[in-house]
């Protein structure tokens, strides 16, 4: 009887053990991270940090032309100051911010076929980067980030995170470095 007691109690030390490293125990606990898995996720929350800074320099930049009794446009010129403001964080691709580009394109021939002259601009009524409404809140949950996978797999990796929305941020390495290429809100897809 006694036996059976001890071999129960060390069963459970065992599996509260267990327990309480997967819950939160030391970092030596931690699994190992490989090198590049760590520089792709830094990358990204590096980007976010600096997105959290500037945000409100970027907001400022106007890119619909709205005047009053006119159709929208997009401000061409202030796009390419748009965009070079995000080329600054040295942490996006230019095939990034191309698309981007193409997207002002597409919103302009959009304005053109349909004209719009009130309300928020069609494709302009959410924060382009985080492409999300919710933008302040998000970047001032920051500090509760949580990254849930970071694949790498040679250059290319996808660093999944969830900041109050899935998030799926898709990296490239050039000269041995990671730079986001492409962003995905997978809540809002």
């Amino acid at each position: 009887m006694k036996t059976r007691l001890i071999i129960t109690l060390f069963i459970l030390l065992l599996t509260t053990a267990g327990s309480y490293k997967a819950i939160g125990g030391s970092e030596r606990d931690k699994p190992a991270v490989s090198p590049e898995t760590d520089k792709a996720s830094r990358a990204v929350q590096d980007f976010l940090h600096w997105y959290k800074t500037h945000i409100d320099s970027a907001s400022r930049i106007i890119l619909v032309n709205q005047q009053a009794g006119k159709p929208y446009s997009v401000n061409v010129k202030n796009g390419e100051r748009y965009l070079a403001y995000l080329r600054s964080s040295h942490l996006l691709t230019d095939a990034y911010l191309t698309e981007w580009r193409t997207y002002f394109n597409e919103r302009q021939a959009g304005f053109r076929a349909s004209p719009q002259n009130e309300g928020p601009p069609l494709g302009f009524e959410y924060d382009l980067v985080l492409l999300s409404q919710d933008v302040d809140q998000q970047l001032a949950s920051l500090k509760t980030l949580k990254i849930e996978t970071v694949k790498v797999r040679q250059d290319r990796a996808t660093v999944k995170l969830l900041l109050l929305y899935n998030y799926e941020f898709r990296l490239v390495k050039i000269n041995n470095r990671w730079f986001i290429n492409e962003i995905l809100n997978l809540s809002a897809e």
